[in-house]
């Protein structure tokens, strides 16, 4: 089985989510400057707490702004007949398989923004958990449900012929 990667317009999105996460820092940062400034805080407090506060900022935006392209390099995924294997992580690496014969549930998922870019998600319900498939374009996502189907219905007509 091949695994492939992600379509580009995945990082667009998770650009696009890395974006509002670092506009909410910023603003968390800036309200923290205009309320110092507006209570007349002396300067050394004032710059004390911006220091406090602006350092994690800094380092979560500067985090923020480089995970996206990270995890996209480091997600691949794949499926045939008998398996489903999802490989994602960047610190901590992950390789998720899936027996196709597990399969209870698929559902596609799409948010605002990703329906824009023509995206969904797909989660795959077993008896044991959920997993997500996080980002494939709309296309893929169908395809990958309507081939698992197909296995997944071919697979219990094998089971019952067996038991015969």
């Amino acid at each position: 089985m091949e695994l492939r990667k992600l379509d580009k317009s995945v990082l667009k999105l998770w650009y696009i989510r890395a974006a509002i996460v670092s506009l909410v820092l910023v603003g968390v940062f800036t309200s923290t400057a205009v309320i110092l400034n507006a209570t007349g805080a002396s300067s050394n407090v004032t710059l004390s707490v911006l220091l406090g506060v602006g350092i994690p900022v800094a380092l979560l935006l500067a985090i923020t702004l480089i995970m996206p392209a990270l995890c996209y390099k480091m997600y691949a995924w794949g499926y045939d007949d008998k398996r489903i294997i999802v490989k994602k992580g960047v610190i901590f690496k992950r390789r998720v398989v899936i027996p196709v014969c597990q399969i209870q549930d698929l559902h596609r998922t799409q948010g605002p923004l990703m329906m824009m870019l023509k995206l969904s998600g797909v989660t795959i319900s077993t008896a044991g958990s959920n997993f997500d498939i996080s980002t494939l374009t709309t296309e893929e996502a169908d395809r990958m449900i309507d081939e698992l189907e197909s296995n997944l219905e071919t697979r219990i007509e094998e089971l019952k012929n067996e038991e015969i």
